[in-house]
């Protein structure tokens, strides 16, 4: 069975929990950096998986490669590593689509999720972000949090979480999106 299959997503919109897997259980939190989109944690352990936009020398998105993804390898020496040929394919790779007519504003699809509509848009020379929306509201993506079960030959993922800030208000929003197991 093909793991983007079992990513196939029932949403189940839940209010903001206090409860972040991310925070309560102690996961380090990648540098905050200019080019830091999102990022995402996972049950399995520490190590996480970061989404940098990649600026050309001017501070514009890169249009051949907008989004960098790697490692953080923190149960290790906290080295950054690029991600295996295979995550990239069935994990957590992204593919992207440039939007006609909009400059600096890309379709972005997450290997982790199709459930999920994603846009990288330029802000500013040197500073982009990821919306997305999140429990009805359009949102800048912060993290998502992905528990899975790693018993079996591939992992079998139980539900993802979506952290961000609603665009209008600044508040955080949170959604929970079960697999329909």
């Amino acid at each position: 069975m093909k793991i983007s299959n079992i990513f196939a997503l029932l949403i189940v919109s839940v209010g903001l929990m206090s409860f972040c897997p991310g925070n309560n259980m102690k996961y380090p939190v990648p540098p905050k950096t200019k080019k830091l989109l999102f990022y995402i944690q996972r049950n399995h352990n520490k190590n996480t998986i970061v989404y940098d936009a990649n600026f050309d020398k001017f501070g514009n998105i890169n249009p051949d490669d907008p989004i960098h993804v790697y490692w953080i390898r923190y149960e290790e020496q906290g080295q950054t590593m690029e991600l295996r040929k295979i995550e990239k394919i069935f994990a957590y790779g992204i593919k992207y689509t440039k939007i006609k007519d909009k400059k600096g504003e890309y379709k972005v699809d997450l290997v982790a999720t199709n459930k999920k509509d994603f846009l990288l848009k330029q802000e500013a020379p040197f500073k982009a972000a990821i919306y997305t929306k999140i429990n009805g509201k359009l949102a800048k993506l912060e993290h998502l949090y992905i528990f899975a079960d790693n018993s079996g030959f591939w992992p079998k993922v139980i539900y993802i979480e979506l952290f961000g800030k609603d665009i209008t208000t600044g508040k955080s929003v949170y959604e929970k999106m079960l697999t329909d197991q």
